[in-house]
């Protein structure tokens, strides 16, 4: 009878569940754990057998295991590939499997699956339905409350088979209804439609070849062709072009190349295949399903958009720089799946190409410029910072006019600022629009090129001084000039010495030049910025001063009349040594000006000097009253 006691309550704790006490093993010597609770709500059970218990957070899931939920009772688990598996109330299923070959058996009710990015495939989900393999990142549902199971996959990739061993077509986004009574109906066949681009040059002209075309032919400024699957095109590097199609714009810069080798259109799902071996693209998706594979010296990876959006992809000879410039992608390569989000990008010439923020650029454009001025020598990366706003992220639009018919990029903004491809010339117009598309903020820039308008003249004018007796007064703006004195010739006279004197101080002579002619120069830079006198002496034979001559007067003043910022340091495409980068020039009096972010220490008359740590690029912003300039100098770094 003692025996008996203690059985008993041993047996009815088996069967019953044993609480919060620790959970033991299943039976069978190595079973693996394949998953574990990670949440649960309600009254959640987890049975093995005849056996059964109260469910709890982190608790191991073992073969043969199934998780039961109650009335409004939910619960999640995680297989430990990385699968989550969300369950809804009244519903049972099983774990089964092993490491590598995981299964889960959904006997009633409904469950979410969902595969992460990397690590989630090797998991088959069984059921009244068939059986489900997850292929790529993905998430499916799976609903069994009603006779006829159904099946909504909700992005990613899914291998579907009903019970009698046939391939289902699961559409990304539609609730697919299985009929278990009568044999299920194929769905109708989908043609594809051809997608036909066309290429317009935008300066210069572009060279195009057909598939069915022998040698590339030119296409003018002011032409436009057609181009279908297996055309070919050349930018000249000293031109652009805009391939457009109803729902993808491309805009190619100058010295690019490559072919369209599929573009073609299923339903509401558009698919394009190009492939790049050089040069830059920037690729405007509209609204809608869009996938786009582009082939460059490292293979092919695969965008996946959903939603307006802009991407940027350059270097393709070594591995293309994918990067978002507004919206969102998904990029698929080497059987991974990344996310992109607005100014992320990947590298696929790094050794580990991965997600990564894109750096700022050294340009960036307040929301609300108007009619900024941006002087460059050359198109470069420029920025729009991204006014502040609370709730959801803007969408922003850029374009060359004001009325944004044809955007060059369009898309939800980042956090922090919106990158594009500043122009050689021309203007850009853009705009912030809220959810309920109201403009929150908008501006404008004009780009032009500097071609050394900014540089400061560093030859030294000539100017002529007088001796008439009076007050001559020499203005200057850059360089110091030279002097040229000029004075009557005395009778008698062998030589003349010139005296100049400090306005301040007659006494002692500043200087003192002897010249036989009557006229004598002075190198530029003798005498600075001030008020001077100078005196003439004819000398006689015997070097004794003859009478005669004047007292004058002369003022050398630094005059500033400029309208824009004037650098004479440093020059265009100067070198960068270790000392650093001298910076020189002079602005209109009463600007302000700002080197890379910083404000800039000026005199009165609007000049300044500082040297800067070594650096490839700097850029000046010139405020003056309500207008805004900028000036983008670059520099090389000096020969090792």
């Amino acid at each position: 009878m003692r025996v008996l006691s203690l059985s008993l309550p041993l047996l009815l704790l088996l069967l019953g569940g044993c609480g919060g006490c620790d959970k033991k093993p299943p039976a069978g010597p190595g079973a693996p754990e394949l998953a574990k609770l990670i949440q649960l709500q309600g009254q959640v059970m987890v049975q093995q057998d005849a056996a059964s218990r109260p469910g709890r957070v982190d608790e191991p899931l073992y073969p043969g295991e199934a998780v039961v939920t109650g009335p409004g009772s939910t619960a999640r688990v995680r297989y430990i590939n990385g699968v989550e598996v969300e369950v809804a109330e009244n519903s049972r299923f099983r774990v089964n499997g092993a490491p590598g070959a995981l299964t889960l058996e959904l006997e009633e009710g409904r469950i979410v699956s969902t595969s992460p990015k990397a690590g989630g495939n090797g998991l088959t989900v069984t059921g009244r339905f068939g059986r489900a393999e997850l292929v790529t990142a993905s998430e499916m549902v799976f609903d069994l409350r009603e006779e006829d199971p159904k099946l909504t996959l909700q992005y990613g990739d899914i291998r579907v088979l009903d019970p009698r061993g046939q391939p289902i077509q699961v559409v990304a986004g539609e609730e697919l209804a299985l009929s278990l009574g009568k044999p299920r109906q194929a769905p109708p066949a989908v043609v594809a439609e051809e997608i036909v681009f066309t290429l317009k040059p935008q300066g210069g002209k572009a060279r195009v070849r057909g598939a069915q075309d022998s040698a590339f032919a030119d296409v003018a400024p002011d032409q436009s062709r057609e181009l279908g699957r297996g055309a070919a095109f050349e930018i000249p590097a000293n031109s652009s072009a805009r391939l457009s199609s109803r729902s993808l714009q491309v805009s190619l810069a100058g010295d690019t190349a490559g072919t369209l080798q599929e573009a073609s259109r299923r339903g509401d799902q558009s698919s394009y295949t190009l492939q790049l071996s050089r040069g830059k693209a920037r690729l405007l998706f509209g609204t809608g399903k869009q996938s786009l594979k582009l082939t460059d010296a490292r293979g092919e990876v695969e965008l996946k958009v959903s939603e307006q959006s802009t991407i940027s992809v350059s270097n393709p000879e070594a591995g293309a720089t994918v990067t978002v410039l507004a919206g969102q992608a998904e990029l698929v390569a080497d059987g991974k799946t990344t996310l992109l989000k607005a100014g992320e990008g990947v590298r696929r010439a790094s050794e580990s190409p991965q997600a990564e923020q894109a750096s700022a650029p050294l340009l960036v454009l307040p929301p609300d410029a108007k009619g900024a001025r941006v002087f460059t020598d050359g198109p470069g990366e420029a920025g729009i910072q991204v006014p502040s706003a609370s709730g959801a992220p803007l969408r922003v639009e850029v374009a060359e006019e004001s009325s944004f018919r044809e955007p060059l990029l369009a898309g939800r903004a980042g956090a922090d600022q919106v990158r594009f491809e500043s122009p050689a010339r021309g203007e850009l117009h853009w705009r912030f629009l809220g959810e309920d598309g109201n403009v929150r903020a908008q501006g404008s820039a004009r780009f032009q090129p500097d071609r050394g308008r900014s540089a400061l003249a560093d030859s030294n004018p000539k100017a002529e001084v007088l001796e008439t007796g009076l007050k001559a007064t020499i203005y200057f703006q850059s360089a110091v000039p030279s002097l040229h004195f000029s004075f009557e010739p005395r009778p008698g006279a062998r030589s003349y010495q010139l005296r100049i004197y400090r306005a301040a101080d007659v006494q002692k002579p500043l200087l003192q030049r002897v010249t036989n002619q009557n006229q004598y120069s002075l190198e530029p830079g003798t005498l600075g910025e001030g008020r001077y006198l100078w005196y003439v002496a004819a000398l006689g034979p015997g070097g004794d001063e003859l009478a005669g001559g004047r007292m004058n007067k002369l003022e050398l003043v630094y005059d500033n009349e400029r309208r824009g910022l004037a650098l004479s340091r440093p020059r265009p495409g100067e070198r960068v040594g270790r000392e650093g980068v001298p910076v020189e020039g002079v602005v209109p009096r009463g600007s302000r000006l700002f080197l890379n972010g910083q404000a800039m220490k000026l005199d009165a008359k609007g000049r300044f000097s500082q040297r800067l740590p070594p650096t490839e690029a700097l850029v000046f912003r010139l405020v003056s009253g309500q207008d805004e300039a900028y000036w983008i100098r670059t520099l090389r770094k000096a020969r090792p």
